[in-house]
């Protein structure tokens, strides 16, 4: 019995598909999609030379008028990269047919990117990101003395943001050295909320009376669960820059400043099953409640609007940048501030530096940031560091080609 039961624990396992749920593991989403933003700590409502502004605040797309093609992407936090190499040597394991050993993994996962496309006053970006949890167990008793049995559960949460933005940035004023330009992005945004595990329980008398009986028993099971929900809809930002000189220049982006709900759906999925022994004693799954979707329209979940505004001052000479920016409630309550810096470094070269500070002006987050610039090709790497354990949580990267 021990040898037949063998494979049905690899069986069982092999059967637990990869699920989905939301989680949030990384605060500053907008850190993530470019590292340029991440280096200055977010800071970029008033930073006026990059095709990024769709993002940070469409009124600047009105001071890039060079065509430029982005691309960039970020992920938090950086010490889950080996868990991601152990995950997958375990499905090969289960691919093999291999049992893969007891245990139990978890990880939480934020990655952000976008790629985009801008041409004097109008842009086109694609951007989104994502959060990921994922948990693995697996315990098997093996001891001959006592009841033989497997217990597992593999989930993989996740909840996916895509947006597909339209910029257009208007000048309004260019007198006497100030400048006002308008903007506004038209978003269409697809959100996808997924959770589904799967969890199992054999035993060995469980199994040899499933075989006996041919139905259940109270103790042995497999279950699956599949939750998804699906939002879409059209979501509007404003922004206004102002820029008193070269030098001096401030700026105020409101997000989601108005939304279109169009579509939403929600399909919840079940089956559940138990295992026995065939009459050649190979180990089978039968099915008690087959699976089955069932999709429910549902209202859809309109985000909140928020606010941020920002000045920006260069230092003449030296060529130093300083970016600072506050994260605003609907009452224009500081919520956190963001510190940036930025300067040039022999001619090719930027550095970068940052802060995140709550309203008592206390450190939430540092990022450093580094940019070269070669002819008509520009390449960014940043980090985000943990004040707390002084270490990276979070990495971006992007390269640029502009015309």
């Amino acid at each position: 019995m021990k040898k037949r039961f063998l494979p049905l624990l690899i069986l069982a396992i092999f059967l637990m598909s990869i699920s989905y749920a939301a989680t949030t593991t990384f605060s500053y989403k907008d850190l993530l999609y470019d590292p340029m933003a991440m280096g200055m700590a977010g800071a970029m409502t008033a930073l006026a030379d990059s095709p990024t502004s769709a993002i940070y605040n469409p009124a600047l797309m009105g001071e890039y008028s060079r065509l430029a093609f982005k691309f960039g992407f970020g992920i938090a936090p950086l010490d889950e990269q080996n868990f991601i190499n152990v995950f997958v040597k375990y499905l090969q394991l289960l691919q093999n047919n291999s049992e893969p050993p007891d245990g139990e993994l978890s990880f939480k996962l934020s990655s952000a990117g976008y790629l985009h496309l801008g041409i004097s006053k109008l842009g086109l970006t694609l951007f989104g990101d994502g959060d990921v949890d994922a948990y693995y167990y697996k315990y098997t008793a093996s001891d001959p003395s006592a009841d033989l049995q497997l217990e597992g559960q593999v989930s993989l949460d996740a909840n996916v943001k895509a947006n597909g933005a339209l910029t257009v940035a208007i000048p309004a004023i260019d007198l006497l050295g100030l400048k006002v330009n308008f903007g506004a992005n038209v978003r269409a945004v697809n959100e996808y909320y997924v959770d589904t595990s799967i969890s199992t329980k054999a035993t060995q008398t469980g199994v040899a009376e499933a075989t006996l009986t041919g139905g259940p028993n109270e103790n042995d099971y497999y279950e699956r669960k599949f939750d998804l929900i699906e939002q879409r809809y059209v979501s509007f930002d404003l922004g206004t820059y102002v820029r008193f000189s070269p030098f001096v220049a401030a700026g105020i982006v409101v997000k989601d400043v108005y939304a279109i709900p169009l579509e939403g759906k929600e399909t919840f999925g079940y089956e559940k099953g138990y295992y026995y022994l065939d009459s050649t004693g190979n180990p089978t799954y039968s099915t008690v409640t087959p699976y089955s979707e069932t999709p429910t329209p549902i209202d859809v979940v309109l985000p909140d609007m928020s606010l941020k505004a920002g000045v920006f001052v260069k230092v003449p000479v030296l060529g130093t940048r300083v970016s600072v920016d506050a994260d605003l409630d609907k009452t224009f309550t500081p919520l956190s501030y963001r510190f940036g810096i930025e300067q040039p470094l022999f001619f090719v070269l930027t550095a970068r530096g940052g802060a995140v500070l709550n309203t008592n002006f206390q450190p939430q987050l540092y990022t450093l940031g580094l940019g070269l610039n070669v002819l008509l090709i520009q390449a960014d790497a940043a980090i985000a560091i943990d004040p707390q354990v002084m270490a990276p949580v979070a990495g971006s990267i992007s390269g640029s080609i502009r015309f």
